[in-house]
């Protein structure tokens, strides 16, 4: 019985014996291709020392992106510099021919070149292109500039520079061979002419064009004869003062204009459904039979945002469910009596910046929106008060009462950037005596709008912090007798914890005691100092 089991086992492990070991090497090689395109083409090359089988497997790659982070030095580390080197132009394109000379110059379905090069550069450049024209490339990316930020700062702030003269592409890439290949093309500090013959990109649906030089006429040639496009950029283009699409892009669906310092205009005869538009304030229009939800728009210069909702906002927009606005306000606008009403708007979402000595403006008359979105179910109120004034107290007087508005479809509201201040306590009780069925209103002292260093501007002490959470505990709460208002406690991510010490906090129906502020931001007769906390100063 001992010697039949024996001879049993000895046959199952010589079975085993012959069955071949499943190793990576037995794939074949167009799948191993496909992984190793899983990895950035630097880690890729790096296989090509394992064995004899995997030293040509990389140049099948798919994905080629040549950038900093791919193309780069070696890893060292000194007393001047830590973590990688800083490729110069000439190491940059070697690197790149290199690789690019060993591929084997087929199905690429993505090629990237992101280093800040210019005309000088065109030969070498131009191999770039004509291997991606060669190879197919579906997804073509040349950026040969700085980052947006950059880009924005050397606009906005008027930052003289000399410009190297720009990239030329050449009219290979805009052949008819080339065509039906793209699907995404994305230029960044290029120059671009059409040639006369061009026909289209029958296939893109991606096309950003970011600090390019190019004329309105080549914009609008290109967008008549890319009829799939559903995403369209255009961002930094100094050249361009009107975008106007009279062909019917049908497959459209984002358009975001950013920064263009001479546009004029925007005209779309087509339906997109998100435009999202930072600039200064111009005219936009659009079909009658537009098909916009979500419009987003910041204005880079002081404006209304209920001047520009009543009387420069398209009225021609049936179907807008959702806008957001970006305002820096510095006067007061006066409302005509019968306004314009968003019929179809769903969600509201304003970014009010309030600045000045001497603040002229008025919350309160945000309390007109109720008027204006009559079917209004979310609103959101991010607040930047960029000025002097102390939080509400009841010797300051009474707080004033608009006429009440009924308003039967306003559910959620949320208000940040609340720091007490009288006009803004006047608003949130309007609101919430207002709102018929209101669900909940969250009430937070805390600045949600991006941008905005609280470190760096004195504007921003962190007792308002606590005046804003005091104010809301004390005034709103008061008057919210069905339990939806939520006053929030609000943190700084640096320096000590703030010190709330007028109620549990946070929570609706909080107790409404007075605050008070940490010791150390106390002088010796208990009053606030007037200069800031050392630990506020450091680097």
């Amino acid at each position: 019985m001992k010697r039949n089991s024996t001879k049993r086992l000895n046959r199952v492990m010589a079975k085993r014996r012959k069955v071949p070991k499943f190793t990576l090497c037995n794939l074949p090689t167009d799948i191993l291709s496909h992984i190793l395109s899983q990895l950035p083409i630097n880690d890729a090359i790096r296989t090509s020392v394992l064995s004899k089988k995997w030293k040509y497997v990389w140049r099948g790659h798919t994905n080629l992106t040549f950038n900093s982070a791919t193309i780069r030095k070696h890893y060292f580390k000194n007393s001047t510099c830590d973590g990688y080197g800083v490729l110069s132009d000439k190491e940059f394109i070697a690197r790149v021919d290199k690789v690019l000379h060993q591929h084997c110059g087929a199905g690429v379905e993505h090629l990237e070149v992101k280093h800040r090069l210019h005309n000088k550069h065109a030969d070498h450049i131009d191999r770039w292109v004509n291997f991606a024209i060669a190879s197919k490339t579906k997804e073509l990316i040349i950026d040969l500039g700085g980052n947006k930020i950059s880009l924005s700062r050397t606009l906005l702030c008027g930052i003289q520079r000399v410009r190297e003269e720009p990239y030329d592409l050449p009219s290979q890439l805009f052949s008819a061979d080339n065509g039906s290949c793209l699907t995404f093309l994305a230029l960044t500090s290029v120059s671009l002419q059409l040639p006369s013959v061009f026909k289209g990109f029958l296939n893109l649906k991606n096309l950003t064009l970011v600090d390019v030089s190019v004329t309105d006429e080549d914009v609008q040639c290109m967008l008549s004869r890319c009829i799939c496009v559903e995403f369209l950029e255009i961002a930094y283009c100094r050249m361009v003062t009107s975008i106007q699409i009279s062909h019917p892009l049908k497959q459209l669906k984002h358009l975001l204009v950013d920064t263009c310092p001479l546009l004029q205009v925007i005209d779309l005869n087509c339906s997109p459904i998100t435009l999202e538009y930072t600039g200064t304030m111009i005219p936009l229009i659009f079909a009658s039979t537009s098909r916009l939800t979500n419009i987003h728009i910041k204005f880079l210069t002081f404006h209304s945002a209920l001047y520009y909702m009543v009387f420069e906002f398209p009225s021609t927009l049936p179907s807008l469910e959702t806008l957001t606005l970006y305002c820096a306000e510095r006067e007061r606008t006066i409302l005509p009596r019968s306004p314009f009403k968003f019929t179809y708007l769903r969600h509201l979402r304003l970014k009010l910046v309030f600045t000045g000595e001497k603040r002229k403006t008025n919350v309160l008359d945000y309390a007109y929106l109720l008027e204006v979105a009559p079917f209004m179910e979310n609103l959101e109120l991010l607040m930047w008060m960029n000025c002097r004034h102390r939080p509400y107290r009841e010797e300051d007087g009474e707080l004033r009462n608009r006429h009440p508005h009924q308003h039967s479809h306003l559910k959620s509201v949320r208000i940040s950037g609340f720091f007490g201040h009288k006009d803004q306590v006047e608003l949130a009780l309007h609101i919430l005596r207002s709102s018929i069925v209101l669900e909940k209103m969250e009430i937070t002292p805390r600045v949600e709008i991006t941008r905005c260093a609280e470190a760096t501007n004195r504007c921003y002490e962190r007792t308002e912090y606590v005046d804003g959470h005091r104010v809301g505990t004390e005034f709103i709460c008061k008057a919210d007798h069905r339990n939806v208002v939520d006053v929030v406690k609000a943190s700084f991510s640096w320096g000590p914890p703030l010190v709330y010490g007028h109620g549990r906090g946070g929570g609706r129906g909080a107790s409404r005691q007075r605050g008070r502020l940490p010791r150390r931001l106390k002088d010796c007769h208990g009053n606030r100092k007037k200069r800031w906390p050392k630990w506020l100063n450091r680097p």
